[in-house]
C-alpha cells in the first residue's frame, strides 16, 4: 500500500506522525509531502522534515491519501489546487482517501462530500456543511474514512488498516502497540 500524507505549516503533528509510523509498522510505504519548501512548523511547534515536497510528487503513484488536520495545515491545503484535484481523482477512482480532525474540510473544499457519511473535530464542526456530522469517532463509508482529533489517530489508523488488511493484521498491531487494552 502506497500512502500520501500532504503537510503544511499548522498541520495537526500527531495526526501525520502516529499515522505514519502505524502504517509503517505494517510496511505500508508512506509518503509525507510538504505542501512548501523544507521543515514544516506544525500546530504545537513541532517541526517535521517531509519526506518530499507535494511538487514533486505524483498522486496517481499513491493507493491512499490521508489528510490530517491542523487549523492553519488544512487552510493551505484547502487553497492548494493540485490537492483538492487529487482528492477528487482519488474519490473518482475508488481509492483509498481519509482525512481527521479539520481535515474532512479539504475533502469539502474539493467537493466530495455530498451524499457521504463522514466526521470531523467539533470544533469545525459549524463549517462542515456538504455532509452531515456525525458523531462517531471513526466513520467508514466504503473507502472514504473519516475521524474526529488527534485522540481518535490510533482508532483511525488502524481501522484504515483493518479496511485494507483485515481484522487480523489490525488487531495483531494493536495488541503489539497494546492500544485498546
Amino acid at each position: 500500500m502506497n500512502v500520501l500524507i500532504p503537510a503544511a505549516d499548522g498541520s495537526e503533528e500527531m495526526e501525520i506522525v502516529i499515522v505514519a509510523d502505524i502504517f509503517r509498522r505494517v510496511k505500508w510505504n508512506v509518503v509525507i509531502a510538504g505542501l512548501g519548501p523544507g521543515a514544516i512548523r506544525a500546530s504545537r511547534g513541532v517541526r517535521l522534515m517531509p519526506d518530499t515536497a507535494w511538487e514533486d510528487v505524483i498522486p496517481d503513484a499513491f493507493d491512499m491519501l490521508v489528510i490530517p488536520g491542523g487549523g492553519d495545515g488544512v487552510k493551505a491545503m484547502m487553497k492548494e489546487q493540485r490537492l483538492l484535484a487529487a482528492v477528487r481523482t482519488f474519490m473518482a477512482s475508488g481509492k483509498w482517501v481519509a482525512a481527521i480532525c479539520a481535515g474532512p474540510l479539504v475533502l469539502q473544499a474539493a467537493g466530495v462530500l455530498h451524499g457521504r457519511r463522514a466526521t470531523c473535530h467539533p470544533g469545525v464542526a459549524g463549517e462542515f456543511t456538504q455532509a452531515p456530522r456525525l458523531n462517531d469517532r471513526v466513520v467508514i463509508d466504503g473507502r472514504l474514512i473519516t475521524s474526529q482529533a488527534p485522540g481518535t489517530c490510533f482508532e483511525f489508523a488502524l481501522e484504515l488498516i483493518r479496511a485494507v488488511e483485515g481484522d487480523r493484521k489490525a488487531d495483531e498491531l494493536a495488541k503489539a502497540m497494546v492500544v485498546g487494552a
